[in-house]
């Protein structure tokens, strides 16, 4: 797991799948550590300042950074590209003011 990629998440015990943005540092990622952090995706554009669009249909808001369970990452779908990473680390650098 690295930061860039795209993963399936499904908690145990919820029935809400989600696709989510790896956006912590691959320090963290490569640890034993049972957690990263990500950023869930959305298939509409949120119309927010702190909006990234990563992929065909699918956008990223800032304010939905969570700390996630590694064991329940599912799939991996995909890794986003260096503009786009360049992009959300903006975002991410603006909403937490960094």
């Amino acid at each position: 797991m690295t930061r860039g990629d795209v993963w399936r998440y499904a908690p145990k015990g919820s029935p809400r799948e989600r696709t989510i943005l790896v956006v912590s540092a691959d320090g963290i990622n490569n640890s034993p550590r049972q957690w990263v952090y990500g950023l869930d995706t959305v298939d509409q554009d949120p119309r927010d300042i702190l909006a990234v669009q990563v992929g065909d249909g699918l956008w990223l808001n800032g304010t939905s950074l969570s700390r996630l369970w590694r064991d329940w990452f599912t799939e991996h779908i995909g890794t986003i590209d260096t503009e786009t990473q360049e992009a959300v680390d903006a975002m991410l650098r603006t909403a937490l003011d960094l």
